[in-house]
């Protein structure tokens, strides 16, 4: 199964394709994706992330520096290559880094040119998404930048009520598993696996209060 909880890697011939395209997280999962597609994709909501990403493509003075997460990938990938040889491949395959927006409670995808393969969404539709209703209509709007028979591979967290951000009590979305199976279906996905990883103990639990996180490998069986 592809986990999308750990770096485990992209299974050779399950999920590939020319173009994938990720929404939220870092550049971290990126690593294990890059060896299965042709061109990546990058889009982030917050500003200061979509700036970092492109420091880090272009090898600018202060960039973050990924090398962690590309040394692991490799480890787990049997070192077919080094993690410097990672990094350069996902550099050649970054063709693009773009921003999201909200307006009016809604969240704005970029306007992508054609259809993409893989569609990767990590802890964004649940974070940036005040009620279910733009859930459901975000993965419907992900829907149509996906090509038919191709995979949106899922990454959400269930039970979540809010999540301190310093001092602040950000409010989330709090989703179940049944609502975000439902939610695929309605844009059109049919699952191919899921699993739910239960959350291990309750530390951090005054920090955010999530109590499972939802793996979902899902595809485009229509239109909506």
């Amino acid at each position: 199964m592809i986990c999308l909880v750990s770096f485990v890697p992209f299974e050779p011939g399950a999920v590939t394709g020319d173009t994938l395209i990720q929404y939220g997280a870092n550049l971290a999962m990126l690593f294990p994706a890059c060896g299965c597609f042709k061109e990546i994709i990058y889009s982030e909501f917050v500003e200061s992330h979509v700036e970092s990403a492109r420091k880090w493509v272009k090898k600018e003075c202060g960039a973050f520096d990924w090398s962690h997460s590309a040394k692991f990938v490799c480890e787990l990938e049997g070192n077919r290559e080094t993690w410097k040889e990672k990094e350069e491949m996902l550099r050649r395959k970054m063709t693009q880094i773009l921003k999201c927006e909200a307006k009016e409670g809604c969240l704005i995808l970029p306007s992508l040119p054609t259809q993409v393969d893989c569609i990767l969404v990590i802890h964004f539709l649940e974070f940036l998404s005040p009620r279910l209703d733009v859930f459901c209509k975000t993965l419907k709007d992900m829907s149509s930048q996906l090509k038919i028979g191709r995979h949106i591979l899922l990454n959400v967290v269930l039970g979540c009520t809010f999540i301190m951000v310093g001092t602040f009590k950000f409010p989330l979305l709090c989703l179940d598993e049944e609502c975000v199976s439902q939610a695929l279906s309605d844009a059109g996905f049919g699952i191919k696996e899921s699993q739910n990883n239960l959350r291990a103990n309750n530390t951090l639990f005054s920090v955010v209060d999530f109590s499972s996180v939802l793996c979902v490998v899902a595809y485009k069986e229509r239109n909506v």
